[in-house]
């Protein structure tokens, strides 16, 4: 018998008994597990932070900050959701305030010029 055939080398993956499955998975397999469902969380925060800006800020917002709660809580960082999601919160309820704002101040501009008698 040779010294090489089975000396001073680890066995090959095949020849151990019992043989773990690979680890490696190519990017197009799917699988269920925390570590995808945590990264899935962190994209869709993302994705309803952005349409949170444009449109619907009152769903979109509350889903963005939940959805990055769900992804940390995974593990996985979701900052920019969650960032993306109380800004379009902030910016829409500034935009309501604003709104009822310029009624009132026309409101009062209207009145005020009908009781002075002057035309606007």
């Amino acid at each position: 018998m040779s010294s090489y055939s089975t000396q001073n080398r680890a066995p090959y993956p095949s020849e151990q008994p019992f043989a773990a499955a690979s680890t490696r998975r190519s990017p197009g397999m799917s699988y269920a597990g925390s570590d995808y469902e945590g990264k899935r969380a962190a994209q869709l925060s993302l994705a309803y932070g952005v349409l949170g800006m444009f449109l619907f800020w009152f769903v979109f917002g509350p889903l963005a900050i939940s959805s990055a709660n769900k992804a940390e809580r995974m593990g996985e960082p979701a900052a920019g959701g969650r960032l993306l999601g109380w800004v379009a919160i902030i910016l829409g309820a500034l935009s309501i305030l604003l709104i009822i704002g310029w009624v009132l101040f026309f409101a009062a501009a209207f009145t005020s010029g009908f009781s002075t008698g002057t035309s606007v």
